[in-house]
């Protein structure tokens, strides 16, 4: 007698997002063309991106409507070394992203610079443990599927 083994099929359960009051409705001003502002906390390597990778290339399968739509977006990225009082000259809605962003002074700065200089900006954490006032939405977490889910927010139609 022979027994074979069915493979384990998990249904995976789905991304859990936490938005700040209000978010939910101002979602569509960002859903098309943006200015991302990525916080490059150590590298990006706590995202799991590294510093050459577009978040797109990271989390949207390639040729994908939500590749396509997120490629598109300019991309600042803002170290530790690199002026806090950051300001964008632009008149497009600013998506920034990091994880745990209220961690460290420097990512506050950011954070607070971009939110007095734009007019329309989401703060988005992909932390473990996000602080409710440096983040619009919140991850909690930043593998692959978080990305994702993410990224089908921020460019669905």
């Amino acid at each position: 007698m022979t027994l074979v083994a069915e493979p384990e099929v998990r249904a995976e359960s789905p991304v859990r997002l936490g938005f700040a009051p209000g978010v939910r409705d101002t979602l569509p001003r960002f859903q098309s063309r943006c200015t991302v502002v990525r916080l490059a906390t150590l590298d990006n390597d706590v995202l799991g991106v590294p510093r050459w990778y577009t978040l797109q290339e990271a989390w949207a399968q390639p040729g994908s409507p939500a590749a396509a739509r997120w490629g598109g977006n300019p991309v600042v990225s803002v170290g530790p070394s690199d002026d806090p009082e950051l300001v964008l000259a632009t008149a497009t809605p600013v998506v920034v992203v990091g994880a745990d962003n209220a961690a460290s002074r420097w990512t506050r700065q950011v954070v607070d610079a971009v939110r007095a200089t734009c007019r329309s900006v989401l703060v988005v954490d992909m932390g473990q443990r996000p602080e409710p006032s440096y983040a619009d939405i919140a991850t909690f977490g930043h593998d692959r599927r978080r990305g994702a889910a993410l990224l089908a927010l921020l460019t669905a139609s």
